[in-house]
Formats: structure tokens, sequence, C-alpha cells
């Protein structure tokens, strides 16, 4: 189309733009400005309105695909923001000359703009030497009745203020839906949505006035219905292989594509299987556990058995930082891997080891025995988890224990690396038998010196990234909950404190807090008459009249400094912040209690 105006090109301080391609433009604080200008409903281009705008005008408004972005612009003389009915008749009468002018005025105008290469789109450059995986922006929609419901990541290397603009395309038409940048949060309610058509959402960054593209998008389909299953609905159900009950879900970028696939676990199957899958549901492998997943004793389970009690004994992790999510397991002499090979070895008990599994293909990369100290009393139960011990490289951490026939345990505690190829090597172990220490039900991984290395911590003691005693917390004994993090916002990057409940201590401790970095005890409970076994303990910014994070067990709840604050509380069950407030709700019995 012809311009009636020539181009002109200015520096402007702070720039607004409009995008006919749909994707928003980039613009900064010295940004070149450019215009183009258009006279509204001169559809053929000749500078002039005559009865051929009015019949390309009818044709457009009977098949809307055949108008550009701009053609669909001019035609809204009417100004209401669409082209319809209206927009005729004003043409109509004002050939007609029963009308001098349009609501929208003579001349539509579109702004370009030119960014400046070297402007700062509050994208950090990482320095705490850690390896990050690129992970795309997550962008998810879901219907919430009578609107959308959109929400999105926020990365390691976003600035703290950084801003977020929301689009949606509906029938190949982009529009922002927010007026000014999100600052608030990760998230945007959409209540303009047209729920009877396809629309697809992304977001951008905001920073400096410097808008940034980002990848992943999401589509919600047509015919959104709260209660519709599939990908269209409140949630996304994504289809896989029929099959035996599944228990865990471990999520990891297999093909690089900056969204998390999925593992799964067939926990109740005879021979035990891990399933992986891309994020939409294509399957990728099988790796059968073999005879030794046939016993699945909680406490004293198969050298293959995995997920049972509170053994875990697999992972998922790009540990080998080339960009691809590897499978960590622990297995055994009859494990078939998803290539169809099979593992053997003679290392003894079962022929026990950690491998390294290939995330797309099931393919063993590597594998490394466990120790042999306890093996002759029976397998090695393991639970596992990843930590930076050197401040750089992801390491795998293991939990190892058996039971002797006095019904004490073997323990040790025992860390990987890996590298790629096939060199998967022990870095440590630690004899937690002969060392001493009480064990809950789980371990962390925390740097709880803000050193940059991680520490490894259970309920009664810790040790440092190498290998070598930290601390152990004096009169702890076992119990089957603890937490550590920081407990307020005055700790934040500072310190952090653990909580903890006791099962039967002598003393009659029944719980307690810790510098996690010290092994001091800071806050006690006694009581009781050392028979009392607690069970269950939580941690959460729950009460808002109290500074940081409060604690309960069925002793009560009590805030950060040891203050009781009530007798009564929610079921101390798994945490988790779900309702985009500040304070922290519970998953508890399948449901969500404030």
């Amino acid at each position: 189309m012809k311009k009636m105006f020539l181009q002109k090109s200015a520096a402007v301080m702070l720039a607004m733009s409009l995008t006919l391609s749909g994707m928003p433009a980039v613009t900064s604080a010295h940004a070149e400005e450019s215009t183009e200008t258009y006279v509204y409903a001169d559809l053929n281009g000749d500078e002039k309105l005559n009865v051929f705008d009015l019949i390309l005008m009818k044709k457009g408004y009977q098949n809307p695909d055949s108008l550009t972005e701009i053609q669909r612009a001019i035609c809204d003389v009417s100004a209401n923001g669409e082209f319809d009915l209206e927009d005729i008749r004003l043409l109509q009468d004002y050939l007609l000359a029963k009308i001098t002018g349009f609501p929208s005025g003579p001349i539509y105008t579109v702004t370009h703009i030119t960014p400046e290469l070297n402007a700062y789109n509050g994208q950090k450059i990482l320095t705490s030497g850690r390896y990050v995986e690129k992970l795309d922006r997550g962008t998810y929609a879901v219907n919430a009745g009578t609107s959308v419901f959109i929400s999105w990541r926020l990365l390691a290397n976003d600035e703290p203020d950084i801003g977020f603009n929301v689009y949606r395309t509906t029938g190949g038409e982009t529009v922002k839906l927010n007026s000014e940048p999100l600052t608030g949060g990760t998230n945007y309610t959409d209540i303009t949505a047209d729920l009877t058509k396809d629309n697809t959402y992304y977001v951008t960054t905001v920073y400096n006035n410097v808008e940034t593209p980002t990848d992943g998008s999401f589509t919600l389909k047509a015919g959104a219905s709260v209660f519709t299953k599939g990908n269209n609905g409140s949630a996304q159900i994504i289809p896989i292989k029929e099959g035996g009950t599944i228990h865990f879900v471990w999520v990891g970028d297999f093909n690089q594509d900056g969204a998390y696939d999925f593992l799964v676990d067939r926990c109740t199957d005879d021979h035990q299987k891990l399933e992986a899958y891309l994020n939409d549901g294509t399957y990728l492998w099988t790796l059968d556990l073999g005879v030794n997943s046939e016993n699945k004793n909680n406490i004293s389970p198969g050298a293959s058995t995995i997920d049972v009690g509170m053994w875990d004994g697999a992972t998922v992790y790009d540990i080998d930082m080339d960009g691809s999510a590897e499978v960590l397991v622990r297995i055994a002499d009859g494990v078939t891997f998803g290539n169809g090979k099979t593992f053997s070895n003679s290392s003894g008990g079962n022929g026990q080891a950690i491998a390294v599994i290939d995330g797309m293909t099931g393919a063993l990369e590597a594998s490394v025995n466990l120790p042999q100290d306890y093996m002759s009393v029976g397998p090695m139960a393991c639970m596992m988890e990843i930590g930076y011990l050197d401040g750089v490289n992801p390491a795998l951490v293991c939990w190892i224990k058996n039971r002797n026939a006095d019904k004490s345990f073997n323990s040790m505690m025992v860390a990987y690396g890996y590298a790629g190829g096939t060199e998967f090597k022990q870095l440590w172990k630690y004899d937690a038998k002969n060392m001493g220490g009480a064990e809950a039900h789980q371990f962390r991984v925390e740097d709880v010196d803000y050193d940059g290395k991680d520490e490894v911590l259970h309920m009664g003691y810790a040790l440092n990234g190498d290998g070598t005693l930290r601390y152990q917390v004096k009169d702890v004994i076992h119990g089957d909950r603890w937490h550590v993090t920081a407990f307020s916002n005055a700790q934040n990057g500072k310190e952090m404190w653990g909580y903890g409940v006791q099962q039967r201590n002598p003393s009659t401790l029944l719980e307690y807090i810790y510098n996690a970095s010290t092994g001091e005890l800071l806050w006690t409970n006694y009581g009781g008459d050392g028979t009392v076994d607690i069970g269950r303990g939580d941690i959460g910014d729950v009460d808002p009249t109290h500074e940081g994070y409060e604690v309960w067990s069925f002793q009560g709840m009590y805030d950060m400094n040891g203050n009781k604050i009530s007798d009564t509380n929610a079921y101390p069950s798994l945490k988790l912040y779900w309702d985009g407030d500040l304070l922290s709700e519970s998953y508890n019995d399948s449901k969500i209690e404030k």
C-alpha cells in the first residue's frame, strides 16, 4: 500500500511500539523510532476513498483472513477496537456525504522501533560458578471458569525487578494483554479470552524499557472447560502407556528443548520398571530392574528395588553438564537397559552399582560399584540427592543402608562425580555407622554457610562438601521428619536453621531448632516420659503476625523463637505455596489446606 507521508525517524528517550508480526519489538532507552501512516478505509491504496474501497471492505468483512493486520486496523473507522458492520455503514455514509469524517480520524499511524544493540535486557550473567540448566519460560495456561490463568517461570538469571508482558494469539492476531509491565509475580489472569477459539500465550521480559522475547508458549485449545481433560482444561493430562502403579515422577530436559521431560516408575510391577517420556507424552524407553527388584521390603529391599519406604533409588539430572539430563539409578545384576542390553558384574552383593543412563535412549553410559564395606550383610538400600559439593560441578550423593540380624543398621554416605564418557567415580564415602550421628528418613543437601559449596546434612550430623564431619547435634536421636532453610528474610543469604521432631528420645526431647551451619541447639521442647514418638513436624510461614517461619507438630505451633502460638494447627504433612499469596499452604490427604 502507498504511504501518505514520508517515513520519519527521531531518537526517543522512551518508546512504545505496535508490531505487525505478533512478536514484540525490542525497545531501549536510546532506540530509533520510525513511523508509517495510512488513510483510514483506503484499502486499495490510491490515497482516495471511493466505492472500490467499500467493495474491498465488504469482501474483507466476509473473509477476515484475506486482510492484513494493517488493513484490519484501517477498517476500524468507528474506533471501537474491531472491524464490524458499523465500519461498513460509516464508509457508506461518508461516500454519500452524510458524514464528513470518521470517529477514528483520517490517518492511521504505525510506529516501529529499531533497538540499540547493546542495551541491557535484565538477564544477569551468573557468577556463582555453578552450572545452571537452560530452561524455557515454562508458560502455561489453564481454564479458570470465565477467564484464563497464565503462569510462567522466573529464571535464575532474571534481575529481581524484571518485568513481563503477556501476549495472546487468536486466529492469527496477536495482542498484548497488560498495559504496563508486570512486576508483582509470574502470573496473569486473562478475562478477555474467547474460549471457543484456540488461544496461544507467551511472555516477554521487560527491563530498562528493553523488551526481549523468551522461549516457550502454550496453546489453550478451543472449547476449554474447567473439567475438560487434556491440554485444554484446568490441567494438562499427558498420555502415557498403560501399566502398573506409578508412585514417583522425576523431571529433566532429555532432548535439550528447554522444557522438562518425565521419568516415572512402575513400582509395584513384579520386576519394577522405569519409563521415560518427552513432555508431550512421546514414549522413549523402559528400563527393567529385573529379578533383584522382586523383594519390595521397606527396610531390606532387593538389590535393584527402588521406591519402597523412604528409599527412592533413582533421580534425574544433567550431571555431566552437556545440556541433556541423565537418569541416575542404583542397579544390580539382571537389569535390562532401554536399549535392550543387560547388566552384570562380579562385584558381589548381586552386582550393585550406581548407573548413569542416557535420558533419550535408556542406554548405559557409565557405572560404578557400590562400596563393599557391608555388602556381606545383604543389598544396600539407596536414597539419592544432587549437590554442588565443590561449588561448581554437580555430584550425586547417595545414602546407602542395610540391616544386621540384630536389627542394627549399617549406614554410609557416598558421593559420585561424572564428567561424561565412561568415567563415573566415587569422590568420597563416610561410614555413619562407626562415626556416629542421628539419622531421619531423609537427608538434605544445602549450602549452610553460604560459601558456594554444598554440605550434606542428616538429622543429627553434617558433612562438609569433601565428606569430612562438620558437626554432630547434641542430644538428637532418630526422628521421622526434619527441615533446613533460612527461617526469615533477615537470615536469607546469612544463616540457615533446622527443625526436627524426635522418636522416643530418652532425654524426653520432643522437637528442636538448631543452627544448621554449626549444629548449635537454639530452642528445645522437652516433655513426656521419654517414650513419645512425635512422628511428624512441619515448617512454613502460616501466621503473618509472627516473624519468619512457624514450626508445628502434634505438640502445637511455635514461632521461630520458640514462643507458643497455638495448641492446634494443620496436620504436619507437606508444605507448598499454592494460591499466590506470601503464606504457605499444606498438602494433606489429597487436599490443599490453609
